[in-house]
């Protein structure tokens, strides 16, 4: 009633001064800020567990494809073996050579890649096995048949096999040599015999043929070997295929140009 207002009237208080409101400002901006960060890790998290589940399948399923792929080479192994040479264990033997023998040919193409080399190995190799499945299949019963006395096939398989082998193995020798070729002939002496003497119980043709193909898979690779080595390893182009003498020389001359322009000093 005395008309002086009273001291807790809003209208009493002092309008906040810049500093405090820039402040609150700041604050709330930041608090803003900070939730979306927040809401970001947690949904990147949620995201990198799902990458890391479906990397986890797929990695899975990956590894199930490689298996199928393995069961179903195996499989064609062991069925071409059954189906063509009448065991699957042919089908094992054949398959695991060649993939030696294709290995031990990719080695040697590191050191030279030359498919003329290659393709010329393995067509001496495909001779050879020619020869040895020509010699198991053939049928020496009949062959022979007509001779008088104890019967002559196995006599007449081991002498064809001796000679035929002895003369094909002196023929791959005799580019390196009088040496190499007599040792090589008495090689395929002592394995025409023995393979005269297998063919006289005659394995017939499907084992003739899996052998021929042995003979092939264990050839083409060391035949490779021989034609490379015996043409000679050019160590120089090997070296610059894997040594960076370009790099290795700029980089001496720039050290020396280096020391040129910066003596060191006089010399005690």
């Amino acid at each position: 009633m005395n008309g002086r207002p009273s001291s807790g009237s809003p209208s009493d208080e002092p309008p906040a001064s810049f500093g405090a409101q820039f402040g609150r400002t700041r604050k709330a901006v930041l608090g803003l800020v900070a939730s979306h960060i927040d809401l970001a890790k947690a949904e990147f998290s949620e995201i990198a567990g799902e990458i890391k589940k479906a990397a986890a399948l797929a990695g899975i399923a990956l590894f199930l494809l490689f298996i199928t792929a393995i069961l179903v080479f195996v499989g064609t192994l062991l069925f071409a073996g059954e189906a063509l040479f009448g065991s699957m264990g042919w089908g094992v033997l054949l398959g695991s050579g060649l993939l030696i023998a294709v290995a031990a040919v990719l080695i040697l193409a590191v050191v030279e890649w030359n498919p003329a080399r290659m393709t010329e190995a393995f067509v001496v190799a495909g001779g050879v096995g020619l020869v040895v499945g020509g010699l198991l299949a053939a049928d020496w019963a009949s062959i022979s048949k007509g001779n008088s006395g104890i019967a002559a096939e196995p006599w007449l398989s081991i002498l064809s096999g001796a000679i035929l082998l002895g003369v094909v193995c002196a023929l791959l020798g005799s580019s390196f040599g009088r040496g190499i070729a007599s040792a090589a002939a008495i090689g395929g002496i002592v394995l025409g015999t023995l393979l005269g003497w297998l063919a006289s119980f005659g394995p017939g043709v499907r084992v003739a043929v899996a052998l021929g193909l042995a003979i092939v898979i264990v050839m083409w690779p060391i035949t490779d070997a021989v034609l490379l080595f015996r043409k000679g390893i050019d160590t120089k182009k090997l070296r610059e295929r894997f040594v960076p003498e370009v790099t290795i020389e700029t980089t001496k001359e720039t050290i020396e140009w280096v020391r040129a322009q910066m003596p060191l000093g006089p010399k005690s």
